[in-house]
């Protein structure tokens, strides 16, 4: 997997989330997921990140974009255990560069609760 592939694999999973659910998503919301100051092929326009600050604090737009990516993730581990694995690869992926939207990945997955015997692994 490569960095674009892990990127569009969790903006995919958040917008699919978000569809679910009617959240919206203002058009801010959507290009900051895509967000990165130097990475090629992301979006780098300080007026997007000013814009979302002028509709959302960034802890509250963590806050909900994490929300939505932890729903989607305990949504599809119900339905196949084996798809943690494929968020953790995506997220390890997307770890070696400098995305906006990393930050986010790591707190939703760090609200997953772990199975008690993995505590002693």
């Amino acid at each position: 997997m490569t960095q674009a592939e892990a990127r569009q694999f969790f903006i995919g999973k958040i917008l699919d989330q978000a569809s679910i659910e009617g959240v919206s998503l203002s058009g801010n919301e959507r290009s900051m997921l895509d967000w990165s100051e130097v990475e090629p092929g992301c979006v780098n326009d300080p007026g997007i990140a000013a814009g979302l600050a002028a509709e959302m604090s960034d802890e509250a737009y963590e806050e909900k974009i994490a929300g939505l990516l932890g729903r989607a993730i305990a949504r599809e581990v119900n339905l196949d255990p084996r798809a943690e694995q494929r968020y953790q690869q995506a997220s390890s992926v997307l770890s070696t560069g400098d995305f906006y939207l990393g930050i986010i990945v790591q707190e939703a997955l760090a609200r997953r609760p772990r199975k008690w015997w993995k505590f002693w692994a």
